[in-house]
């Protein structure tokens, strides 16, 4: 799992920053409002503006974190509730292989385990 940061930048429109984002399937998405003049609140859609988070994010201010897991990959396009025209989109791809999202070699440390003690015949 990854988290990531997407920044409400000022402006008219206000600006998601990355948009869109690709993210993991179990990855979590928080928003930090840059904008230090105007509240915005991300949601899916004005009629779910509880989509996400319960509050609009203050100026200066951030939101918790959502976790993403739908069940497939997946284009999440959302809004800010306070300003329509304000949009942004995540973008779901698969779910990550291995240890720390990379393919895993076999052997400690990716190289091919010797038997024996250190490496050496043991008596």
């Amino acid at each position: 799992m990854s988290s990531f940061q997407i920044k409400i930048k000022a402006g008219t429109p206000a600006v998601f920053d990355p948009s869109p984002l690709t993210v993991h399937v179990n990855d979590s998405v928080s928003w930090y409002n840059g904008d230090l003049k105007n509240a915005h609140w991300p949601a899916p859609s004005a009629a779910n503006p509880k989509g996400f988070m319960d509050y609009q994010i203050a100026p200066d201010g951030e939101s918790s974190q959502i976790s993403i897991n739908p069940p497939a990959p997946y284009t999440l396009n959302y809004i800010c509730v306070l300003h329509p025209g304000e949009k942004g989109q995540i973008k779901v791809v698969g779910k990550k292989k291995g240890a720390f999202g990379y393919k895993t070699k076999k052997g400690a440390f990716g190289k091919k385990t010797k038997k024996g003690a250190f490496g050496r015949i043991t008596r």
